[in-house]
């Protein structure tokens, strides 16, 4: 009777440390990132809203590359909603599914199979003309 008290507390004691392992492991859920941003880099088309009020269609916004992990949003020189401010924004590929990145600029999001963009900016200095960009590649 002593052996199988003394064995099944031994199998108990083994049990509690591999639940302690597993219950403790690096689990994160971060986007898993793999690779270059490029598929985001192009010409859009779409609807703008400026300041909440303010709706242009047709609207069209560049986005370049600035590096390897930021990219700028420009509006189209010489039309109605050209006052939007530009940003750069940090960006990451994300499983190849879409590149995206957000911060205190606002957040951008280009899905790569359906090729639409939508981009949000927030006011970071007293000049900035916020917009909200839903478009697709052109």
């Amino acid at each position: 009777m002593k052996t199988i008290n003394k064995n099944l507390m031994i199998l108990c004691l083994v049990a509690m440390v591999a639940m302690i392992f597993v219950g403790c492991s690096k689990d994160k859920n971060e986007p898993i990132v793999s690779g270059k941003i490029d598929a985001i880099v192009g010409t859009f088309k779409g609807k703008m809203v400026i300041g909440g009020d303010a709706e242009y269609f047709n609207a069209i916004i560049t986005v370049t590359k600035v590096d390897d992990g930021k990219v700028k949003a420009t509006v189209k020189a010489g039309e109605a909603y050209s006052r939007a401010t530009a940003k750069t924004f940090p960006v990451q590929n994300v499983s190849n599914i879409h590149v995206s990145g957000q911060g205190p600029m606002g957040g951008i999001t280009y899905t790569i199979d359906d090729k639409n963009i939508q981009i949000t900016t927030e006011a970071e200095a007293s000049g900035d003309v916020v917009y909200l960009f839903q478009g697709t590649k052109q």
